[in-house]
């Protein structure tokens, strides 16, 4: 994970975005983070969830109302670069909101 945050977020706009995640037992979120009004504080929003079940990883979205639901469009799979590509990717537009 920490190389493809490091690829994702160009050096000259890690002051004003940045990508984080956190794991818990069988999942990942991954984060993004953004300046808060408040001086020294980023506000986070969730891109997506990893879940590790069955021998494999399934994704879920956020929906408007903040919970979690299975993303329905990515195939669940062992390999763990092949379901965070196909967030990258985002044929859905279901994680890399503007």
């Amino acid at each position: 994970m920490n190389g493809y945050i490091h690829e994702k977020v160009p050096a000259p706009l890690r002051t004003m975005v940045k990508l984080t995640y956190e794991m818990n037992d069988n999942e990942l979120i991954l984060t993004e983070e953004r300046p808060a009004e408040e001086r020294y504080q980023w506000d986070k929003m969730h891109i997506a969830r990893f879940y590790w079940e069955e021998n494999q990883w399934k994704v879920y979205a956020r929906d408007e109302q903040s919970s979690w639901n299975p993303v329905d469009v990515i195939t669940p799979c062992s390999d763990f670069e092949n379901v965070l590509e196909q967030v990258e990717r985002d044929e859905a537009g279901l994680f890399w909101r503007t």
